[in-house]
């Protein structure tokens, strides 16, 4: 079995072990070892039975924890053998997060708040790192966008591969990642606003400046400049 400090094994149990309580708690700890390094990827968890004597715990608790691990990709179970340390796939974490969180009830200002903390971020950043290469696909998008609505057909991709070009400048693959998982969220708002031609015009202007304060590598004023245009135009992407 593998040596775990006393610290990460102990449970707040009180006098209720409920195995809605405890997994949860269950799982922390586990996270933990994997996070401190006490396992690491490619190694196996102790058995259950192991995992719920380190506990002092029901079976069951342990159960639970171990098929959220295997459901967000942290960990794989071979027969045979038991649960082993995957080596941790961001993107699919995300996904697998937002299939938990989404619902009809989730409110669209809570994930324009989030929208705008990554976009202001990786405007920032973009200012910062860019390169001659980013700007070239973040024009391109622009032109696009420009092209579109000259000839009166929808703007709404182009617009969207902008923002994406520009979070991709970031450098910052937490950012990117993040970023597409908040755009499935988004999905059947970010359409409406640019279907007003006078939005149009005015996103195509704010696109055009936040670009050129990237290309000056004026950071403050790019993450202003993206602040401004994510509040003025809330569902637009």
């Amino acid at each position: 079995m593998v040596t775990i400090p006393e610290d990460c094994r102990k449970l707040n149990k009180g006098s209720d072990e409920n195995s809605n309580v405890l997994y949860i708690q269950v799982l922390e700890k586990i996270r933990l070892w994997i996070l401190k390094g006490y396992i690491k990827e490619g190694e196996y968890l102790p058995s259950e039975r192991e995992i719920a004597a380190l506990f002092d715990v029901s079976r069951m608790p342990v159960t639970q924890a171990l098929k959220i691990l295997e459901f967000l990709g942290v960990v794989r179970f071979i027969r045979g053998k038991g649960f082993c340390v995957k080596s941790i796939n961001l993107h699919h974490i995300i996904k697998c997060i937002g299939f938990m969180v989404m619902s009809e009830q989730n409110d669209i200002t809570d994930i324009q708040e989030a929208r705008e903390g990554i976009e202001v971020q990786a405007a920032t950043l973009a200012a910062q790192r860019r390169t001659d290469e980013d700007i070239t696909r973040a024009t391109a998008a622009l032109a696009e966008m420009e092209a579109r609505i000259v000839h009166g057909k929808s703007a709404a991709q182009a617009s969207l591969s902008f923002h994406e070009e520009l979070v991709k400048a970031s450098h910052n693959d937490i950012l990117v990642k993040v970023n597409d998982f908040l755009r499935e969220m988004l999905k059947s708002s970010r359409q409406e606003t640019l279907r007003d031609p006078a939005q149009l015009s005015l996103a195509v202007q704010q696109h055009r400046e936040i670009l050129q304060a990237v290309i000056d590598r004026d950071s403050e004023k790019a993450a202003m400049l993206m602040r401004e245009h994510l509040r003025v135009l809330p569902t637009h992407h």
